[in-house]
């Protein structure tokens, strides 16, 4: 199999689970310009309960060092708390969050890149949401949005290098397959978590 292969099977294989997600009662709302200030906290919320154990798990991991990621960069949680604050949640509101239990196996550095082949990819995605969250939100890209705009003008060049590392990080058709799986699994369950 080719490099290229494993890109083409993570978006064809996931597409059903992609897609799904992307239907959450939260995400509309942000599309069709309906969603209030708190329920975008609430979706915020959400997703730092389903981050924030996967980051402190996946540093954790004996082969972290090798993954050639950076968590300061990488890491999610941190933007999220910033973004909860710039909306009024206090230091013991957020550490008081409900935090998922039924997560991605992220035990191998396959698994691992599929989790995060879910994360990094949202980042694409959420340059259209900072856009049209901007339009009618009292929010900015630095007060409010650091989660969805997390790595603003440099978001391609941070896809590029994240599909470059994880490329590299998988040797044999089991990897290929554990990584399918786990962001297959990423999916679903932020999926199920966000709809909780």
């Amino acid at each position: 199999m080719t490099a290229t292969t494993i890109m083409e099977r993570l978006k064809s294989e996931t597409a059903h689970y992609h897609r799904q997600v992307e239907q959450n009662p939260y995400a509309k709302a942000i599309m069709n310009q309906t969603v209030t200030i708190e329920e975008y906290r609430t979706y915020l919320e959400k997703f730092y309960g389903f981050l924030k154990p996967l980051e402190d798990q996946a540093v954790q991991q004996p082969f972290w060092e090798s993954t050639g990621l950076d968590i300061e960069i990488r890491g999610k949680a941190g933007l999220l708390e910033k973004d909860l604050r710039n909306l009024g949640a206090s230091e013991e509101e957020i550490s008081q969050l409900p935090l998922c239990e039924e997560l991605p196996d992220i035990s191998t550095s396959a698994r691992l890149f599929g989790y995060l082949y879910v994360i990094e990819g949202s980042t694409n995605g959420g340059q259209i949401m900072t856009k049209r969250l901007s339009q009618f939100l009292p929010i900015e890209a630095d007060r409010g949005l650091e989660y969805f705009n997390a790595y603003g003008s440099e978001t391609r060049t941070r896809w590029s290098e994240f599909t470059g590392l994880l490329q590299q990080s998988i040797s044999t058709p089991e990897d290929h397959d554990n990584m399918v799986h786990s962001a297959s699994e990423t999916f679903r369950l932020l999926d199920q978590w966000i709809n909780t």
